[in-house]
């Protein structure tokens, strides 16, 4: 039995029912490929236990937001399948490396912390007095508006 198939397609309601094997990719992989369409589909996710009671079988219903021929709807679940094995790349990565991504980000975090701490910047010894301004920006309200009251 195929992984992934496409089991029908209304032309009438613009939509297509696919179903895919529950054993082959976690429902997490299944909600990154419906997010990857959403732009262009509405995606509901369902699960279909198989008869005697082993395994299931997740159904999802592609609904266009724009009117879709077969052949668009059969490039959409196409890239609805890509998108799974993608996903369940994704996560593979990150479950295997899960640990030195950790490792990099509180790195990166700590010396972002670190990198302009007080106490470094202590250590320098300069003349500047808050009070003085040699540029001369710091002119009090009253004296600025005085001189224009004394010209009038």
């Amino acid at each position: 039995m195929a992984k992934l198939k496409l089991e029908s397609f209304d032309a009438e309601n613009n939509t297509a029912l696919l179903s895919l094997d529950s054993s082959v990719y976690t429902l997490d992989v299944l909600y990154g490929a419906a997010y990857a369409l959403i732009d262009r589909a509405y995606v509901l996710l369902d699960k279909q236990s198989r008869e005697g009671g082993k395994g299931s079988r997740f159904i999802v219903h592609l609904r266009g937001k724009r009117k879709l021929n077969k052949d668009t709807i059969a490039n959409l679940s196409g890239e609805f399948s890509n998108e799974l094995l993608s996903q369940a790349l994704r996560r593979k990565v990150v479950k295997q490396n899960g640990a030195l991504i950790e490792e990099i980000v509180t790195q990166a975090i700590a010396g972002a912390a670190g990198a302009a701490l007080p106490q470094d910047f202590a250590e320098e010894e300069d003349d500047l007095d808050f009070l003085d301004d040699p540029l001369g920006i710091a002119v009090p309200w009253e004296e600025k508006f005085s001189k224009n009251k004394k010209e009038s």
